[in-house]
């Protein structure tokens, strides 16, 4: 504790930084020193982890003494900036004190703002101030209800802005949320069961953009994302129930994660740019006709859905600068995979030229992966490294994988077949063939 109190105040304040405010507050207790430094820390985090089935009386009386803490920590607070201010509480009985704390927050030149409720939706109202603060650059808006918002506002400084399983007074509201900002670089939003059917997003400056469905919420809710931007380098969906349409070509797209779209071949379409590429589409999701990813280097495709296959050969034979390509299965949505595998009737550009590196998680060794796996290790020329990582444990199985892959014909000299432990494995190996 000596040592630590030897360190100047702006190193002791960054410490007290790094963890939640309550307990910032309760270090000051370790030494006079520190007594009354948590007042200059500059981020301000509220959490609440009481439970959601707590009684109602417990319910109240544990918002009202976070509610006085709240309060009482905004008095005596002396940061000349506060730059965080985050409130993630797990009752909407707080909801009707948010308005004054991001007024107070807005005084003090808030930087980065976040309103989180963790169980219910929490009906708030920002205060007017909030819609005229020049200094925020991040707002985060998670399960609430949007009471109102004003007609005209501009949010002039906001670069990140998150609206996750945000509820709008109307359809127009997202939209002058959103045309409000017109710096913003990175936007993530997430619906819910709301009025909203048509989420637009039209935003010159995004440069990332995440669009996903509320898992949180049961029921399907069907919606359409209509996405205007030529400047996007990161693209995100996270689509179940919904349909996203892409105006527009993105050129300058570096990378882009697809999930679940089975609706969505314009989306394909638009990408076609894209250095970096993951996808988990349904079964039915067909490939784009006449459409080339020119660009592709690195490819990731998800097994869990039926006929993954079918995209798979596509994708290899239109992505002629392909380097590396990668099988997961993210979601484990099947345990006996039904593959669909119809050999390509020609070699793909990228396997003769170009793929480097083969990597293969899960893999089951059925007869058609691996029929998969030895067209893959036979014809990529250019192949450096293949892993393949075994779904089971079992070292019979793994002895299994090393039979019927370890000496299957391979196209490039060069290539080193690889997996987790394989050294363990081979000792193993040799230990059993020693014993027999």
């Amino acid at each position: 504790m000596d040592k630590i109190s030897q360190l100047s105040d702006d190193l002791l304040i960054k410490i007290l930084s790094l963890v939640e405010t309550r307990d910032a507050v309760a270090m000051s207790s370790l030494s006079k020193r520190w007594k009354s430094l948590w007042k200059l820390v500059p981020r301000l985090i509220f959490e609440d982890y009481s439970d959601e089935d707590e009684d109602a009386e417990t319910k109240e009386t544990h918002w009202r003494n976070l509610s006085h803490f709240v309060y009482g920590i905004l008095l005596f607070h002396k940061a000349p900036v506060l730059e965080t201010f985050h409130l993630n509480v797990a009752s909407d009985l707080l909801a009707l004190e948010v308005d004054s704390w991001v007024r107070i927050a807005v005084e003090r030149y808030v930087r980065d703002l976040k309103i989180s409720f963790h169980y219910d939706h929490g009906l708030i109202r920002l205060p007017s101030s909030l819609f005229r603060c020049e200094t925020l650059e991040t707002l985060e808006l998670h399960r609430v209800i949007l009471l109102e918002v004003p007609c005209q506002f501009r949010f002039r400084s906001i670069r990140t802005l998150r609206l996750l399983s945000v509820k709008y007074p109307d359809e127009e509201c997202f939209c002058r949320i959103i045309s409000s900002c017109p710096v913003v670089k990175n936007l993530d939003v997430e619906t819910n069961n709301s009025n909203v059917a048509i989420f637009t997003i039209n935003l010159p400056s995004l440069e990332s953009l995440t669009v996903r469905d509320s898992l949180i919420e049961c029921l399907p809710h069907e919606y359409l994302f209509v996405i205007y931007s030529n400047s996007l380098k990161l693209l995100n969906i996270l689509d179940y129930f919904g349909e996203v349409s892409i105006i527009g070509n993105m050129l300058e797209l570096v990378e882009a994660n697809l999930q679940t779209l089975s609706r969505h071949e314009n989306v394909l379409k638009s990408i076609t740019s894209v250095k970096r590429l993951s996808l988990c589409l349904d079964g039915e999701a067909q490939y784009p006709t006449g459409n080339v990813f020119i660009q592709l280097v690195r490819l990731e495709i998800c097994m869990c859905q039926e006929n993954w296959s079918n995209m798979f050969v596509c994708m290899l034979q239109h992505s002629p600068k392909l380097q590396i390509l990668k099988l997961v299965e993210n979601h484990g949505m099947f345990v006996d995979r039904k593959i669909g595998w119809v050999q390509p009737s020609c070699v793909p550009e990228c396997l003769l030229f170009n793929l480097k590196s083969f990597e293969w998680r899960n893999y089951q060794g059925s007869e058609e992966e691996k029929q998969v796996a030895i067209y893959i290790l036979k014809n990529a020329r250019r192949l450096v490294t293949a892993i393949i990582d075994p779904d089971s444990v079992k070292l019979v199985h793994r002895r299994k994988v090393l039979e019927d892959l370890e000496f299957a014909t391979r196209g490039s000299r060069a290539c080193e077949l690889q997996w987790p432990e394989r050294k363990l494995v081979q000792e193993q190996v040799l230990k059993l063939s020693l014993y027999h």
